[in-house]
């Protein structure tokens, strides 16, 4: 499913690839950079230790070569895809479950709303592992993609990959379960304020109306509507 959605992604044209891969390298060498405390930014400006900024920054280089290296040397793309993704969730986990103490900042701004805030402790790296844990299931997705794609493609490693697929829908489901339980909610309230406006519960009618027709024409061998009598 992962792959087609890629596949079905419009490619960029090698001008624009290149352009864009460039920026992201660009981006991505002064933090690279600030960790050995050369150029405009230092050691002192990178929030941790002098790894992170090598580490944050690598990931713009190996997305730009990612982007540059394109459809045309795919192999080489999806390595430094792996490379960049690592990046990532070298971040995520690092912020999620790394030693010391974590303090993250973040504000709110809807019609009605606005606000910024500190959060420390759990309430920083929760929000964090969440998404480290999603990071780390992609990441496991890409490696195991680049390798059968190394091979010759599927059927090679076709269950590992499945296996990758389902470990992502795992790490997404702290997310969507939520989700799920607010939507059936939201449909549960209207179907019962429908009920009290009413007295009547609310009914899908079009739905009927098929599963009706659907239930005739099993009845008449299956015969299409203009050939009923």
């Amino acid at each position: 499913m992962i792959a087609r959605f890629m596949k079905q992604t419009p490619a960029l044209t090698p001008g624009a690839a290149l352009l864009i891969g460039l920026l992201f390298v660009a981006s991505g060498i002064v933090p690279m950079l600030a960790a050995f405390d050369i150029g405009p930014l230092g050691r002192e400006d990178i929030q941790g230790p002098p790894w992170l900024g090598f580490v944050a920054g690598g990931t713009f280089v190996a997305a730009g070569l990612s982007i540059i290296a394109g459809p045309r040397a795919a192999l080489l793309g999806s390595l430094f895809a792996v490379l960049a993704l690592a990046g990532l969730a070298a971040l995520g986990n690092w912020v999620a479950f790394g030693a010391g103490e974590r303090v993250c900042s973040g504000s709110l701004s809807l019609p009605w709303l606005w606000g910024e805030s500190d959060f420390s402790g759990l309430a920083c790296r929760i929000p964090f592992g969440l998404g480290a844990l999603i990071t780390d299931a992609f990441l496991c997705w890409m490696i195991v993609a680049t390798l059968q794609k190394a091979l010759g493609g599927p059927p090679r490693l076709a269950r590992l990959l499945k296996a990758a697929q389902w470990l992502i829908l795992a790490s997404l489901l702290p997310i969507l379960l939520p989700l799920l339980v607010f939507l059936l909610a939201g449909a549960a309230l209207g179907a019962l304020r429908t009920r009290l406006t009413t007295g009547t519960w609310p009914r899908n009618e079009g739905f009927i109306a098929r599963q009706k027709a659907g239930g005739l024409m099993r009845g008449r061998g299956s015969k299409p509507p203009d050939q009923l009598q």
